[in-house]
């Protein structure tokens, strides 16, 4: 229909072909999710060399995710049915964003759990390679490896994302179906949006507890692991040390946090010992821009030190 008419029609029909790819596109995801749940997910050999934990990592909620793609699939086919050539989509897709925030956020922060969980099966669980790769060469997967389906949810959502501000460049600016395809576009960007921030605090999670088991501490004990603490930047620094002792410097190694600043030595092994911690707010910094300014500040009479905690919660520390 569009090619006939498309010298005359050309904004209805391109506006036409994006609705029409938003229906398709999410068949055919639909399909790559049914293999992926009844091929791989409910495969009996491989099942039983999961552990639950494993099983929960690696295929997280796909079973969820392919749900909720098919109810919102049937809706968009009945809404094709209705009108074949005057049909809409953005409606759907607003009323289904809260929907896909409750599957897409948990599957899309599992991310690195389910990459590491694979890439240990494959390397230590010679059972598990042989029956993924014996799995990966029936027919119905047509070549695609198990990887290739476990990332289809994190390419959808940005696939509707991008279709979706294709309808609102297509669209004439005021109506009704424009106004929708704003809405449905703004909601998907804050659901993208809450994905990679819970993806960013479960780095920071992984990362704390990492460190938490490298350090000890020889002044009070300081609880590490907490969600909303991240760590700001991290790295060796020279103490310059009082000159009646023997030593007049040492490395000291210093991890800042948004809300903490430890000071700590470095053991061999990559593992610290914390000797001081201070809140950031309890924090002064003097600015020592370069080693002759340091020397001059240490023999110099002492000066008073500035505050820099009110800044707007900003710690700049430079050495």
């Amino acid at each position: 229909m569009c090619n006939a008419f498309l010298l005359h029609f050309s904004p209805f029909c391109f506006a036409f072909q994006v609705r029409f790819e938003v229906v398709t596109s999410e068949a055919s995801y639909c399909r790559s999710l049914d293999i992926v749940v009844e091929h791989f997910v409910k495969s009996k050999q491989l099942g039983a060399l999961l552990t639950t934990q494993d099983r929960n990592w690696l295929f997280s909620r796909l079973a969820d995710v392919r749900a909720i793609s098919h109810s919102f699939l049937s809706k968009l086919e009945e809404r094709v049915e209705s009108d074949m050539v005057h049909f809409t989509v953005c409606d759907i897709i607003t009323r289904h964003c809260q929907r896909f925030r409750m599957v897409y956020v948990p599957y899309l922060t599992n991310q690195s759990y389910q990459d590491a969980t694979y890439q240990r099966l494959m390397n230590e669980n010679q059972g598990f390679k042989r029956i993924v790769e014996k799995l990966e060469r029936s027919p119905v997967c047509q070549r695609l490896p198990l990887r290739s389906f476990l990332v289809l949810p994190f390419q959808r959502i940005t696939r509707i994302k991008l279709l979706v501000q294709n309808i609102v460049k297509r669209t004439t600016p005021g109506t009704v179906e424009a106004m929708q395809a704003i809405k449905a576009l703004k909601l998907l960007e804050k659901l993208i949006q809450e994905s990679n921030d819970s993806i960013s605090q479960m780095k920071s999670i992984e990362s704390l507890v990492s460190l938490s088991a490298k350090v000890d501490f020889e002044c009070r004990t300081l609880p590490l692991i907490s969600q909303s603490r991240r760590l700001v930047r991290e790295g060796p620094v020279t103490e310059l040390m009082d000159f009646s002792l023997k030593d007049t410097e040492r490395s000291v190694y210093l991890h800042l946090f948004n809300d903490y600043l430890l000071l700590s030595l470095q053991k061999e092994g990559g593992k610290f010992t914390v000797i001081d911690h201070s809140p950031v707010s309890d924090l002064r910094v003097e600015n020592c821009q370069t080693g002759t300014l340091r020397w001059i500040s240490a023999l110099s009479r002492p000066q008073p030190e500035v505050d820099f905690s009110a800044a707007q919660g900003k710690l700049c520390i430079l050495v």
